[in-house]
């Protein structure tokens, strides 16, 4: 029975750095997709703001989604209406 005590010992701390292992891991790889959709964000923004700023400067409007940057104009009666669309692949 003297035995049994330091191999249950043994078995608590390889399941603590078992944990460990894991706990680490995951907090790096939601660290690396929190990094990952930070950099798509600021993509998506630059995209968005060369839509506005460059391609549908001259018009009123602008709409930005899905690589598409879609300018838009009044009409005589004051509705939006498209006036351009451009794809930004």
């Amino acid at each position: 029975m003297t035995e049994d005590k330091p191999l249950n010992k043994e078995m608590k701390s390889n399941k603590w750095k078992i944990l460990t292992i894991i706990l680490i891991g995951v907090l790096v790889l939601e660290n690396f997709l929190i990094f990952l959709g930070y950099i798509v964000m600021e993509q998506e923004e630059e995209k968005t703001m060369e839509c506005y700023y460059t391609i549908c400067k001259d018009n009123a409007d602008a709409l930005y989604s899905d690589n598409l940057c879609t300018c838009y104009e009044y009409d005589t009666l004051g509705y939006l209406q498209e006036v351009k669309t451009e794809y930004m692949g």
